[in-house]
């Protein structure tokens, strides 16, 4: 399959949308103080007080390299706080026109069809094979003191985790398995549908005009995010994640508690 670029694909068209992991979750460095600054994609998400995530809307402007595209980048389609950026062409393989095909549909629902996309529009790869067969071993269940407790489905779990990357083992008669995924990567995934969740239950909370419910959840919302920077440095383990059987829900769902294992260590 002959690979085209973006401009190839979408023309001059005005607003794409794209996940937001296209932009860079490494805290950021003030060059003059050199104290640490929110990353991009944290500085992109905060709008008004309000934090957006898993979705960011992008204005192409120009090449600036092959394979390299300027462009603004905004948490909402008004492109109300827009920052400019360096992205790839492998950023802009999920990129969706910002139409009628995607407005009105959830998250979840857009990062299927980006993926998709992404995978009908990417030149074919060759997978490398992995050199061997790993045991997988469930992590045990931390003793936290919970902070807070969210409930989420398993579609919108995987979808904060992302794609699983897959191999071949030679020694398994070339069977296909998937590579395991770092701790650093899935506690970030636990802490950003936590985000998520809450953000969900606050803005419920804000139309049903409970203001005491709505700052108890932004208190929550500000813990959960200190733990995701302090985790992103530390790498150790502040979420725990459970299967438990919903009756609302007739389903398997996954309880996800974040506590601070530093204060439960104190404690014991």
């Amino acid at each position: 399959m002959v690979q085209r670029t973006f401009y190839q694909r979408f023309g001059t068209h005005g607003v794409c949308v794209v996940p937001d992991n296209v932009l860079t979750d490494d805290p950021l460095i003030d060059p003059d103080t050199g104290k640490e600054l929110p990353s991009l994609r944290e500085q992109v998400s905060q709008v008004k007080g309000i934090s957006y995530h898993f979705l960011c809307y992008v204005r192409v402007l120009q090449p600036c390299g092959d394979g390299l595209y300027w462009a603004d980048v905004a948490a909402t389609p008004d492109f109300v706080n827009t920052y400019r950026v360096v992205l790839t062409e492998e950023d802009l393989y999920f990129a969706l026109p910002f139409d009628v095909r995607v407005q009105g549909k959830s998250p979840t629902q857009i990062l299927k069809m980006m993926a998709a996309h992404a995978r009908d529009v990417q030149p074919a790869r060759r997978v490398e094979p992995m050199a061997s067969a790993t045991e997988r071993i469930p992590a045990p269940v931390l003793p936290l003191e919970p902070l807070v407790v969210v409930e989420v489905g398993t579609d919108d779990l995987q979808e904060a985790i992302g794609v699983v990357t897959m191999g071949i083992l030679k020694e398994t008669n070339k069977r296909r398995v998937s590579r395991s995924i770092s701790s650093l990567r899935m506690q970030q995934a636990f802490l950003r549908i936590i985000i998520d969740a809450l953000m969900t239950q606050l803005y419920w909370s804000q139309w049903v005009q409970e203001s005491a419910r709505a700052s108890t959840i932004r208190m929550q919302c500000a813990t959960v995010s200190s733990l995701q920077r302090w985790q992103r440095h530390s790498r150790q383990r502040c979420v725990n994640a459970v299967p438990v059987w919903s009756n609302e829900q007739h389903t398997v769902m996954w309880q996800l508690t974040v506590g601070d294992p530093l204060a439960a260590l104190a404690a014991a």
